[in-house]
């Protein structure tokens, strides 16, 4: 006789925003660590934008810049997020077009002309590939190649061209979102793998 499993509950869509924000299965210390960091960060970049004088729309955009940046630093570190990057067949694949998609950089230098192309170009390339060194790296190395190419890109970040101070800070946390955090699997999913 064949066993049956009752359908799961439907999720609400609150549910399924903090699947998508967060991880699937998060659990509330995770997510509300994650909202928390990312309130702190749009509050900070909204009021850096503001303090320099930027109109409204760049003041908007530096706030969601930095829900995203400084939330997704958070996120990315979590074991539900590493649960989600970090297993299955195509894990290479996923994380690569994860970092690819984070155009943010390129973004700002295209609406704010003070945010110099150049910078831009240098650390958005370096970052993907610094990326795919990490990806496709053994699982004893990821860690250190993710330290040397984060070391190497947020010298870069700060010397590179001059960038200003309301913005200097975009960069860095993209660096730490990527790359030591997005990149680098959690405990829970390298028991047992070297």
């Amino acid at each position: 006789m064949p066993t049956t499993t009752s359908p799961s509950p439907p999720r609400g869509p609150v549910s399924r925003l903090n699947d998508l924000l967060v991880a699937p299965g998060a659990t509330r210390a995770e997510s509300r660590l994650s909202y928390l960091t990312a309130g702190v960060g749009a509050t900070i970049a909204g009021a850096v934008g503001a303090a320099a004088g930027y109109p409204v729309p760049i003041v908007l955009l530096l706030t969601v810049l930095g829900f995203d940046l400084f939330g997704g630093a958070v996120v990315n570190a979590t074991v539900s997020a590493s649960r989600r990057f970090h297993t299955g067949a195509d894990v290479v694949r996923r994380q690569l077009v994860f970092v690819a998609a984070h155009v943010h950089l390129p973004v700002v230098a295209l609406v704010l002309p003070a945010y110099p192309w150049s910078t831009a170009i240098v650390l958005y390339a370096g970052t993907l590939a610094a990326a795919v060194l990490i990806a496709t790296a053994a699982p004893a190395l990821k860690r250190p190649l993710a330290f040397a190419a984060s070391t190497v890109l947020l010298v870069a970040a700060v010397t590179l061209s001059p960038v200003p101070t309301a913005l200097a800070w975009l960069a860095p946390m993209l660096i730490l979102k990527l790359l030591l955090g997005h990149l680098l699997p959690g405990s829970a999913t390298t028991e047992g793998t070297s």
